[in-house]
């Protein structure tokens, strides 16, 4: 579902700024520059509530693909062996992050 947002001009931003934070608050404003949409403006709680639900997505669906993948597997290999396997067939080295 999208919704129809105002438009502004960036320049329109420097001499309105109190109205437009203002309007900001109800709903999110697109910034145009030369006619071209730039720049989304949101109200900064509401941009914490779209984090939010962001990683509370991604953390869902992490843990869907993570349960999938152990209703499906076959076999399990020991991360080296995946790690390397990666390396292998992509050139590219992994490090895992080290408990500090």
């Amino acid at each position: 579902m999208h919704i129809a947002l105002p438009v502004l001009p960036i320049s329109d931003l420097r001499y309105r700024a109190k109205e437009v934070l203002q309007r900001v608050k109800k709903q999110p404003i697109i910034l145009t520059q030369r006619g071209r949409a730039r720049a989304v403006l949101v109200d900064f709680d509401a941009y914490n509530r779209l984090i939010e639900r962001q990683a509370a997505l991604e953390g869902a669906l992490d843990a869907f693909l993570l349960q999938r993948a152990r209703e499906t597997a076959q076999e399990y290999f020991p991360l080296e062996t995946l790690l390397r396997q990666h390396e292998e067939l992509f050139g590219e080295k992994l490090e895992l992050p080290t408990a500090e």
